[in-house]
């Protein structure tokens, strides 16, 4: 009778140990969905900010090359010709080396947190005009020369625009170093008319500027007169 007594005690206890056995893993596959769809809802929201991203990008170029002024050029006279040609030629290497410099270190340090505060700060302390190209080639005017426009947010911003000391209208310009450097990036959206580099195919977030690009400004026109050298790596 004892004997009988116990097989059922242990019986018994089996059976609720079977049960909360299955009621456990019937927690831990339903945690494991929760944390699935949450993870398939993060992807979707990132997915959503890039092509965000890429609808306000896409907006901003619309509404600028219709309205962009073209540097065609100053009117022709002594002063103005020999203005012209001071601001074309190449600025010295002393003149924007410190500048450079600073970026590159900024260059360097974009998978840390917070890297996008950091752009705007260096963007705000520097007073720097953030650019996109909205034609690469300008087709319309029957020239080469690609078009470029200003914008107010530094993620949109592809180009950041640094003016020289002393210079009113040279700046020296640099990539934004927030920006994958991609193959729509290269070929697409004025970077290889801009910066010449080692860049042939893949997806790259580091960068080092060799030589910055050299642009004028004039009557709101942007115009490149010297292309500057990039490292993507």
């Amino acid at each position: 009778m004892i004997a009988d007594t116990v097989l059922i005690l242990v019986g018994v206890i089996s059976l609720v140990a079977l049960v909360g056995i299955s009621y456990n893993y019937s927690l831990m596959l339903n945690a494991r969905g929760k944390i699935a769809k949450v993870e398939a809802l993060e992807q979707e929201m990132k997915t959503l900010q890039r092509e965000l991203k890429e609808l306000k990008s896409q907006m901003v170029k619309y509404q600028f090359k219709e309205a962009v002024p073209v540097d065609k050029g100053v009117p022709k006279s002594a002063v103005n010709t020999a203005k012209a040609e001071a601001a074309d030629s190449p600025l010295k290497q002393e003149v924007w080396q410190t500048f450079v410099d600073d970026y590159n270190n900024l260059a360097r340090s974009m998978d840390v947190p917070k890297a996008d505060k950091a752009c705007e700060n260096f963007v705000r302390n520097n007073r720097l005009h953030l650019l996109i190209c909205v034609e690469p080639s300008d087709t319309e005017n029957g020239g080469g020369t690609p078009l470029y426009a200003p914008v107010d947010e530094v993620e949109l911003s592809n180009f950041w625009a640094w003016q020289a000391p002393g210079k009113a209208d040279v700046f020296v310009v640099v990539p934004n170093p927030l920006v994958e450097y991609n193959e729509e990036l290269h070929n697409h959206k004025g970077m290889k008319e801009t910066f010449a580099s080692n860049y042939e195919k893949g997806n790259f977030k580091q960068l080092q500027v060799k030589l910055p690009a050299q642009f004028t400004q004039r009557l709101g026109a942007w115009k490149i007169v010297q292309p500057g050298v990039i490292k993507v790596q």
